[in-house]
Order: C-alpha cells, then sequence, then structure tokens
C-alpha cells in the first residue's frame, strides 16, 4: 500500500511539475521568437522607408555587420500601382529569383498586414506605403527558421534533462515524506499482528475449557472448578489486555487540550506512591520518596495519574523481592523532572531502544511480569501529549532508571 502511494503521489507530482515546466518552455519559446519577429520587422521597417538605405551599411554587399539573422539577404523592391511593375530598388536579389520575386510581391501585396512571413516561399516581408504604390522589403526566413530550431532542440534537451532532475527530487522527496507514514503503517501491521497474537492466546485456552467442560455435562461445578477457574483467569487477562488497547488508542487520537489545567504534582505523586505501598509490602519491596512539595505543571490531571501509575508499578513488580523503589520529583531551572528507580535485575542494553514500543517485551520481562508490553508506550503517548520527554537507563549499579522531563510552565 505504501508503495502504491509513493507511486502516486509520485506520478501525480511529476504530471504537475513537467505541465508546468512545459508551459514554461512554451511561453520562453514563445517570447523568444516574437523577439526575433520583431527584429525582422525593425529592419524591414527601416529599409522600406524612402531614403532609408543608407541605414543598412553595404546592404547587397554580402554578410552584413550588426544583422546576424539577415547576412545581407535583405532586397527592397518597388510595386507601381500605376502600371503594376516591380522594379528593384536596393539590395541583394541572391535569394530570390524572378519567378519567386513576383511571387513574394503578390503575398505582399494582398495580404492585409504589413508585416508577415510567408513560409512556402521561405520570406519575410514589410510593406511600406507610398504615393503611387508600395515599397516592399524581403528577406529570407532561413536564419530566422534555424533560430528556431536550435531553440526547440535545446529546450528538448533542458526539458527532458529538468524533467530526469525533478523526478529524482520528486521521488526523493516522496521517500522523506512518506517515510513517517510508512513507519506508523508498519507500526500498526505489527500492533494489528501482536494484538491478534496475545487474544488468540487466551481465546484458545477459553475454547478449550469450554469443550472440556461441554464433554463433562453431568460433572458437578466443583469436579470442574480448575477448568472454570482457568478460564476466568484468562478472561481477567483479556479484559485487562482489551482495556490496554482501549487506552492505548484513545492516547494515540488525543490532541493537547485547550482547557488543560494546573495539576499539583507534588500531591499527586505522594499520593500513588501511598496507593502502592500496599502492593509493594506484599512483595517485599521498599518504596521511598523524594517529593519535593509544590511543584505544579499545566496538563491533564487524567493522563499526568496515569504516567506515575504505570511508571511505579513497572518499578515495583521487577524491584524483586526485598528490593527498593524510589520516586522522586525536583524542579531544575525550567523543568521538572519525575524519576523512578528500581533494583532488581537490569534491563538488557539491547532491549532498553525498544522497551517504548508496543509489545515488546524482554524475556525476563514476558516471564517475571506476564504483561502485555503496552504500559511504556502507553506512558510515552501521554508524556509526549504534555511535550514532555520520558527516558530509561538501566545497569547493575544504579539499578533502572525512568526520568520525565516536562517543561514547567509550558503550555
Amino acid at each position: 500500500m505504501i508503495k502504491q502511494l509513493k507511486h502516486r503521489v509520485v506520478a501525480i507530482s511529476m504530471v504537475l511539475v513537467l505541465v508546468v515546466l512545459l508551459l514554461f518552455f512554451f511561453t520562453l519559446f514563445g517570447a523568444f521568437s516574437l523577439y526575433l519577429r520583431q527584429e525582422v520587422k525593425e529592419v524591414l521597417e527601416d529599409s522600406a522607408e524612402v531614403g532609408a538605405f543608407n541605414f543598412v551599411p553595404s546592404i547587397g554587399a554580402g554578410e552584413m555587420e550588426g544583422y546576424g539573422l539577415y547576412y545581407g539577404n535583405i532586397c527592397v523592391a518597388q510595386y507601381s500601382l500605376i502600371d503594376n511593375s516591380v522594379r528593384i530598388m536596393e539590395g541583394s536579389t541572391a535569394f530570390l529569383d524572378d519567378d519567386l520575386l513576383v511571387r513574394a510581391v503578390s503575398a505582399a501585396v494582398a495580404d492585409n498586414l504589413p508585416f508577415d512571413d510567408s513560409p512556402e516561399l521561405g520570406l519575410f516581408y514589410y510593406r511600406e506605403d507610398t504615393v503611387f504604390g508600395y515599397n516592399i522589403a524581403f528577406t529570407s526566413s532561413a536564419m530566422y527558421d534555424s533560430y528556431v530550431r536550435q531553440m526547440l532542440v535545446v529546450g528538448g534537451v533542458g526539458y527532458a534533462i529538468a524533467a530526469a532532475v525533478l523526478y529524482l527530487i520528486t521521488l526523493f522527496m516522496a521517500n522523506l515524506s512518506l517515510k513517517p507514514v510508512e513507519k506508523v503503517w508498519r507500526q500498526q501491521q505489527n500492533f494489528i499482528g501482536d494484538a491478534s497474537h496475545e487474544l488468540k492466546t487466551p481465546l484458545t485456552v477459553i475454547l478449550t475449557n469450554s469443550n472440556i467442560l461441554m464433554a463433562h455435562q453431568d460433572d458437578t461445578i466443583r469436579q470442574q472448578r480448575k477448568w472454570l477457574e482457568s478460564t476466568n483467569e484468562e478472561a481477567v487477562h483479556m479484559k485487562d489486555l482489551v482495556d490496554k488497547l482501549l487506552i492505548l488508542a484513545k492516547t494515540d487520537n488525543m490532541q493537547r487540550n485547550k482547557l488543560f489545567a494546573s495539576v499539583d504534582l507534588s500531591d499527586l505523586t505522594l499520593r500513588l506512591a501511598l496507593q502502592f505501598e500496599p502492593v509493594a509490602y506484599e512483595k517485599g519491596v521498599t518504596i521511598h520518596s523524594e517529593v519535593e512539595p509544590g511543584i505544579a505543571i499545566v496538563g491533564d490531571q487524567t493522563a499526568l495519574n496515569q504516567i506515575i501509575h504505570i511508571l511505579l508499578d513497572n518499578a515495583v513488580k521487577y524491584a524483586g523481592i526485598g528490593g527498593e523503589v524510589t520516586v522522586s520529583l525536583k524542579r531544575r531551572q525550567n523543568s521538572v523532572y519525575l524519576v523512578t528507580r528500581n533494583t532488581g535485575t537490569p534491563i538488557p542494553p539491547e532491549d532498553l531502544p525498544h522497551i517504548f514500543e508496543r509489545f515488546y517485551r524482554s524475556d525476563k520481562a514476558r516471564t517475571a511480569g506476564g504483561g502485555y508490553g503496552l504500559g511504556l508506550a502507553i506512558c510515552k503517548n501521554l508524556a509526549e501529549l504534555h511535550r514532555a520527554e520520558i527516558t530509561a537507563a538501566s545497569d547493575e549499579t544504579n539499578g533502572t532508571v525512568f526520568t520525565v522531563r516536562f517543561k514547567a510552565g509550558k503550555k
């Protein structure tokens, strides 16, 4: 799908670019042609004026300096309305024979325009009215046609080169712009696959248990209690997974709330740490709180509650029996730092870059916690909603540390 989208984007972009480029070249070509025609007209007009032949140096004497288009091929003929005669007044007739001259004069006299060209005759002409007839200046259009052809060739080559370069640029930009889309698409596909896999296991257990119960319809509930308990346990796991998926989908679509309010983060952190003490006590874990009082930020209280809850739950879960968890909240200059630290087996270095990805779990985490690998992904989404940065570090010396840095006072 992404590949098809890329091809479509490139195709549409190239069509638009090539059309614009074609219009540009046609405009340039048209302007160039009009410029040449105007130059021809001015020279012929000056040549046709009575007494203006001195304006054209060495006319008829070969190549004329200053008139590269014509190379001396200018002829001025006088046409008399009295006797319809034609007389060569000035110039070179090297490009005109008698028959061509007669046809050229006839075309110029019959034309409604004083200046025009005749592709059939290969000539430009300009007609100047006189008392007894017309003075008509002619020049060959061969050089003009040659310039136009050169312009077409150069323009065509330039168009092809420009099209090739623009195609490469368009392809590069399409790849660059679609890379985030491709990443999201790949994540979505992985997400659907992982979610289906996670749901498949409890569903399989539930269906198996149901088949066992149906096969022993005469047994009492007490006799089949273990299958019922297993079914209930898997149903609870499924509900937990679905709830997390719904939360994750919600955080994906959440937009920064314009009605964010001031939240006492110090009070919220202390309350949640207190709530986790019974859970920690059951696991033999000690929770330490290092919370500076009076720290408030602008945000969504429910989302901030979820961030702290996930980090504390994660810390208590992996601190190990007899382990310790420390939660701290401190203000440093323009930032507020929420940090959880726990003892226990550190996260392997190869897993650290991936722990905020959906459904990602290291083997130790999967065995120890039985989670779905969604909590930290939800936490990251909620942190980004507040334009906060969340990072993780883990080693034998310092334990596992999660840090959320909020920009204090920023909406």
